[in-house]
Formats: structure tokens, sequence, C-alpha cells
């Protein structure tokens, strides 16, 4: 009786990796971009659409996967670009989630917007991205290793 009982708690002390997608926060827009640059940390926008299978699926397992990488050091929020009525504001305009999105390059969903601390663009992704593929850009982006060494050189000098 005793192993069916180990087996029932080891199973339940690795339940918890489940909910690594809670402990992440996604804030509004504006407010995501505050707290970038209150807190000097990059955002991460994360472009998406209700209908689109890829954008559920880096919600649902490559965020989770990267929690400590993505709540340590970004600041997160999500622009539905198919919400025509939700409007941001953004450099003094105010703009619809599809224009915002365009507005970064984002002419397909799921795309990631990396912006610096100060809400300043820096690059764009487009499609879905796995935690392998993401992880040293996370990486790339935080350390602001941008300024001064492209992502290949970057990639290269640390073993990615």
């Amino acid at each position: 009786m005793l192993p069916g009982s180990l087996v029932v708690l080891l199973l339940l002390s690795i339940q918890p990796s489940a909910g690594h997608a809670q402990s992440l926060t996604w804030l509004p827009f504006e407010e995501a971009l505050a707290r970038a640059d209150s807190s000097n940390r990059p955002v991460l926008v994360d472009v998406w659409a209700p209908w689109c299978g890829w954008c559920h699926k880096l919600k649902n397992e490559v965020y989770p996967a990267l929690t400590v990488e993505l709540s340590g050091q970004f600041v997160l929020t999500r622009i539905n670009r198919d919400n025509r009525e939700a409007e941001h504001h953004y450099r003094g305009q105010k703009i619809t989630s599809l224009r915002l999105a365009q507005k970064f390059g984002a002419q397909q969903v799921p795309t990631l917007v990396f912006l610096n601390a100060r809400g300043d663009y820096l690059l764009h992704i487009t499609g879905f991205v796995d935690k392998k593929t993401l992880k040293p850009l996370l990486t790339y982006i935080a350390t602001e290793a941008y300024h001064h060494q492209s992502f290949e050189a970057f990639q290269k000098k640390n073993g990615f």
C-alpha cells in the first residue's frame, strides 16, 4: 500500500508544473508599458487571435515551460488583433488592436513582438515558436545583448 501512496504523492508533486501558466501575469498593454518603464524590463507582446490554434499552443504549452524566464525578466501583454473595439494608447496615438499589431509588423498570428523598457520596438517573430527556439531569444533580449552583437553571434557564443 505504501508504494501506491508514494506514487500518488509523486504525481501530486509533479502537478504544480502544469500550474505555471497561472503564475504568469499578462497585463493590459498600457499597464505593461508603464510597468516596463518603472521596472526597466523589456516587454513581450503576444499578438494572437481567438481562432488561432498555434496561438493557443504558445499560451498553453510554450509560455508555461518558460515561466521562470518570462516572469522574471519580461513584462507580458497580449493583443487580440481581431478585437475591433479595443483601443490602445501608444506613442501619443489612440490605436486599435489591429493597427497596433500592424505597426509592430504583425501581419499574421501568432507574432511575438519585443519592446525595450521604454516601449521602443526591437523586433518581432511571426509564427509558432517552440521552447527550445524561444529561450535563447528571451535571453538575448533580457540581457540587452542586441546592443552589441547579432542574435546569431550571441547564440554561438553562448552555446545555444
